[in-house]
């Protein structure tokens, strides 16, 4: 006797592969358009943590946040902080967060306006790039009494899927000058 199929199994595997290859498909799609699409928005959200690890550095070291630094003035794409002896400017530039240390000569320095002139600085603390065309970046000074205290900065990752952007992995974050910091414990 030969075996073979009856028309009933047949009409049975007819019918449950359709759902069969829609959940292959689902895992499928997951593994080649899903998965790359997060790692790259997980690699750029690892580098905006790591230019915000910079920027607490360089506040923990703080002296004042100027409005402005010889040719340089802080607002929505710039951010200024002043240490003893220099001041460190952050740019955000066609997708690119910029941190630039300069040398203030001093020429006179006021506690919200160093003056002088700005030099690049030493070969160890040279310029920084982080790459992020994807990350939006934005800080605003908290200011009291005429000077500011503290930078808040909100970031997120723009994601483009199915023909709209969505802010993935949001963060905020505010950084007070150190010297506040030391203040608030002494008293």
């Amino acid at each position: 006797m030969r075996k073979a199929f009856t028309l009933v199994e047949v009409l049975v595997v007819i019918a449950v592969l359709p759902f069969v290859l829609l959940v292959i498909g689902g895992v499928y799609t997951t593994f080649i358009r899903d998965i790359p699409r997060m790692t790259r928005v997980l690699q750029v959200n690892t580098t905006v943590l790591d230019a915000l690890r910079q920027m607490r550095r360089d506040m923990d070291g703080a002296v004042g946040l100027p409005e402005q630094c010889a040719d340089r003035h802080a607002g929505d794409r710039t951010l200024l902080i002043e240490q003893p002896g220099r001041v460190i400017c952050y740019q955000l530039e066609d997708g690119r967060i910029v941190r630039t240390p300069f040398v203030v000569t001093p020429s006179g320095v006021s506690s919200n306006t160093p003056t002088g002139t700005l030099q690049a600085g030493p070969p160890a603390e040279g310029q920084r790039v982080w790459r992020v065309p994807e990350a939006v970046i934005a800080w605003r000074l908290w200011v009291r009494d005429g000077r500011a205290y503290a930078v808040e900065i909100h970031s997120h990752v723009k994601q483009r899927m199915e023909g709209r952007v969505r802010e993935k992995l949001a963060n905020s974050q505010v950084f007070f000058l150190q010297e506040l910091v030391k203040e608030g414990e002494n008293q």
